[in-house]
């Protein structure tokens, strides 16, 4: 139904604002799932820096981030970076370390677009892989994940110390 009015694209200077509400919401949003990413309390202002960097970063080509826009508002964002292991005979994964896409659009295709946008510059970056990390119990990305392929492939563990 978005479709065709959803432009995915790389964020720009005028778009730091509202990429930098979509970061802080990220976080907020998994901080739900497990305690160890709680946000701090300044975490709106530590996100308008970061939307900054991420728009300078995506300028240099380090990291994978596009937006998507639609009807002229940022509605999701994805972040994405190249992993290297030279033991593995596909040394190059493309890991998506971030998405998010504003509620209110969900369940609309656009998380799969800015997936498949991620897949095909992975792709040129020489990735054969493409993956992704979230919170254990985040069970709605998991269900997307899955809806799209993706499979269990790692375990990461956490304590205090």
């Amino acid at each position: 139904m978005y479709e065709e009015a959803i432009i995915i694209r790389k964020p720009t200077r005028n778009d730091v604002d509202q990429l930098a509400e979509l970061i802080y919401r990220f976080y907020a949003f998994n901080e739900e799932f497990d305690s160890s990413w709680a946000i701090r309390a300044n975490a709106r202002e530590v996100a308008r820096k970061v939307a900054e960097s991420y728009v300078e970063e995506s300028e240099e080509g380090q990291y994978l981030i596009f937006i998507a826009e639609y009807a002229g508002s940022i509605v999701g964002y994805i972040k994405s970076q190249i992993e290297e292991n030279e033991m593995f005979a596909s040394d190059r994964v493309e890991v998506i370390k971030e998405l998010y896409v504003r509620p209110r659009i969900r369940r609309t295709g656009i998380a799969s677009q800015m997936i498949n946008k991620v897949s095909e510059e992975a792709s040129k970056r020489g990735a054969k892989h493409i993956a992704v990390e979230f919170p254990t119990q985040n069970y709605i990305a998991e269900d997307l994940y899955n809806k799209l392929g993706f499979r269990p492939y790692s375990t990461r563990y956490i304590k205090g110390v």
